[in-house]
């Protein structure tokens, strides 16, 4: 099955001929990511008791080429290990930026789509989620905001039970030194 789809992928690249593609000002935004990191987490999963917190830490590579940054995150919750892995890019086509996270609580792929504000400060995604309490699908809002080459912070909404957005994640990121 995976032969019949690299030779049709490889048959509709040799019948249009186009440019290779380059990178371009988003992808160099995602390049800031590169690096090794330690992770400060606090979640809410009930927005009337005090946060659940973690420590963790993420490797963020360059590739495959020049496009795409891939991490891989550990850390431990509930006093068992926990592993997730993403990856984010810039679609040219559609203009976003477009991320991928699987982690190994979670039985489900979330995909999610973006964009920055002018500054290059701040990447806002709309996530594909499932609520964990109903199983059934939820958008949530990713807001990663830099805070200068060796900090940045993740923001998490979700929708709450009264249907207004409410914040359930912060993750603070600072770069190994």
């Amino acid at each position: 099955m995976k032969l019949i789809a690299l030779i049709a992928v490889a048959g509709l690249a040799a019948s249009v001929p186009q440019e290779e593609p380059k990178p371009g000002k988003e992808h160099e935004l995602l390049k800031q990511f590169v690096g090794e990191w330690n992770a400060e987490c606090k979640f809410w999963m009930d927005p009337a008791q005090p946060p659940m917190e973690m420590k963790g830490t993420e490797s963020c590579t360059l590739g495959p080429g020049p496009f795409w940054v891939t991490s891989v995150f550990k850390g431990e919750i509930f006093g068992k290990p926990f592993e997730g892995r993403s990856t984010t890019g810039y679609s040219p086509l559609k203009k976003k930026y477009v991320g991928t996270w699987i982690d190994s609580m979670v039985p489900h792929l979330f995909t999610s789509e973006g964009t920055a504000d002018e500054a290059g400060k701040a990447i806002t995604f709309i996530a594909d989620g499932l609520d964990p309490a109903t199983g059934k699908e939820v958008k949530e809002r990713w807001v990663i905001e830099l805070q200068g080459a060796d900090k940045h912070t993740m923001t998490m909404y979700v929708p709450g039970a009264d249907g207004k957005e409410r914040k359930n994640g912060e993750i603070v990121y600072t770069r190994k030194k």
